[in-house]
């Protein structure tokens, strides 16, 4: 994992295996094609296990965007939350675990403002196709305007 800075933006979901590495791979894209290289996409979950691989069916979404993804599960940790800029979570219960974690008033929101992002595992494809495209919608409205107010000193 690379280290993170106060640029970074930190997804969250509960495994790390489906949505936040999803948002992560579609945020980095975006940040590298809109130029924002000092800022640097995480995603970790509230119950992943160390390593688990991302699932086939968030690569295969992430491949039909031209997006190559390489990561493992990672446990969402203090450090994390306090360390990144800002942290995105899928539903109000990550919002709660990631509050409870800091332990200090961390910038912790839900991803989609409109409310939860429902879990794609266990269904097919077309439902993780379908996220990636509301994903991809998101992270374009929820970076630029992220970017757009904050001074990266």
């Amino acid at each position: 994992m690379q280290p993170m800075t106060n640029s970074t933006i930190l997804f969250v979901c509960s495994g790390n295996t489906c949505r936040s590495p999803m948002a992560h791979g579609i945020a980095q894209e975006w940040l590298r094609k809109n130029g924002y290289e000092g800022w640097l996409a995480v995603s970790a979950g509230t119950f992943a296990t160390e390593g688990a691989p991302t699932s086939s069916e968030t690569i295969n979404a992430l491949s039909q965007r031209g997006i190559t993804f390489e990561g493992t599960s990672k446990p969402l940790t203090r450090e994390m939350i306090l360390s990144a800029h800002i942290v995105l979570c899928m539903s109000k219960t990550h919002v709660d675990i990631a509050r409870q974690l800091s332990g200090e008033d961390a910038k912790i929101e839900l991803f989609d403002l409109d409310g939860p992002i429902s879990d794609p595992a266990g269904q097919d494809q077309l439902v993780y196709d379908a996220l990636a495209e509301k994903m991809e919608k998101l992270i374009a409205q929820r970076l630029e305007t992220i970017i757009k107010n904050t001074r990266i000193c």
